[in-house]
């Protein structure tokens, strides 16, 4: 018997588990298929909201919390298993052509370096391959990115490495409550029993019967594309309209991304391939002469306001939900782990919790 189960290996499930490990706690970790097989491996890895000053405060203080953890994680990570996650620097540039003032001084109030550009030569100084429609916007020379799949790769290294207990092909089919309270879980295979859960089963945890009805989290498709560049041929990362281009180390470059609401569905599409592509050589537009090497498509864990749930669930005792991240789920993982183990080991909190509550607005 585990003293908590966690039912999701994607990055917050993985995040978690070997956080509270670390703390003593006896864990077991459920997948229902590889380790990292969904959104977390998909995504595009930067280390910030897209837009971050739309963002409610809840949001932001978990993504700035991160920024301080992810440097000390990677690094143990290497150490403990020779695997590099490529958390590097590459700054970000955003297109826009209003609202600097506010923009600025949102940075300003959270303490991040921003400045705002419209001078041509400048932002050729920042980055040379950007396209014509590059020509104003907001420059964040500190913002880092991560390759999710290696991270992912780091994380399953480092739960061999330290003996954290987990099974793959294991889809958890009921959460086990007996008068109010968890008792366990069951999967096709057997059931196991503890006394603590943890829902962060991603775009699926609202399909467990405890959080149908009070969890709202839906899937939310996003396509990307993946082009075969070289090295240092575009080193930064420029967002335009929603649309976005990551330059990796070893010179592949990433495209994305759509938001589809259409259900439990991961096939991609040539209309998606059509639109990624416009919309990377507009703004990168080398990019037109470069093979695009693969297309792929993730479920992104939904919520209106993208505030995810850290919580205990309100009506069953020692279970927990921890899903929602939606866009930032690599953003806000290292922070968000980090709080739903302070949660479920009875500690002091590092920031007001209300924000992430069942009761909250999501």
């Amino acid at each position: 018997m585990s003293d908590c189960i966690i039912v999701g290996g994607g990055v917050i499930g993985l995040l978690t588990a070997r956080q509270l490990f670390l703390e003593g706690v006896d864990v077991l970790l459920l997948e229902k298929g590889p380790l990292g097989g969904e959104s977390s491996w998909a995504g595009g890895g930067i280390v910030s909201p897209l837009y971050p000053w739309r963002y409610d405060d809840a949001v932001n203080v978990l993504a700035e919390r991160s920024k301080k953890i992810y440097p000390e994680l990677t690094k143990a990570l290497l150490e403990e298993t020779g695997q590099d996650c490529e958390f590097i620097n590459s700054g970000l540039f955003t297109v826009i052509d209003h609202g600097q003032d506010e923009i600025l001084a949102w940075a300003d109030n959270w303490s991040l370096a921003a400045s705002y550009i419209d001078d041509i030569k400048t932002i050729h100084d920042i980055e040379s391959a950007v396209g014509d429609v590059v020509d104003k916007g907001i420059w964040m020379p500190d913002i880092m990115q991560i390759r999710n799949p290696k991270l992912v790769k780091a994380l399953k290294a480092s739960f061999d490495h330290l003996s954290i207990p987990y099974r793959q092909q294991s889809p958890v089919e009921e959460i086990i409550v007996e008068n109010n309270k968890v008792t366990g879980v069951r999967t096709r295979q057997q059931t196991y029993l503890a006394d603590k859960v943890v829902i962060a089963s991603g775009a699926w945890s609202a399909q467990f019967s405890a959080t149908e009805s009070c969890v709202d989290v839906l899937p939310v498709k996003g396509q990307m594309i993946m082009y075969k560049g070289e090295p240092d041929l575009v080193k930064r990362i420029v967002l335009s309209e929603g649309h976005y281009v990551i330059p990796r180390k070893d010179g592949r470059i990433l495209a994305g991304s759509t938001l589809e609401k259409i259900g439990f569905d991961k096939s991609v599409s040539t209309d998606a391939l059509d639109e990624l592509h416009e919309a990377a050589v507009e703004l990168v537009p080398l990019l037109n002469d470069l093979p695009v090497e693969r297309q792929w498509a993730g479920l992104r864990p939904g919520t209106e306001k993208g505030i995810p749930y850290i919580c205990q669930h309100d009506d069953v005792e020692g279970l927990y939900v921890h899903a929602g991240h939606f866009r930032n789920g690599i953003v806000l993982g290292a922070a968000s782990a980090e709080l739903m183990a302070d949660i479920v080991t009875g500690r002091e909190t590092r920031c007001d919790v209300t924000p992430y509550t069942m009761r909250a607005a999501h």
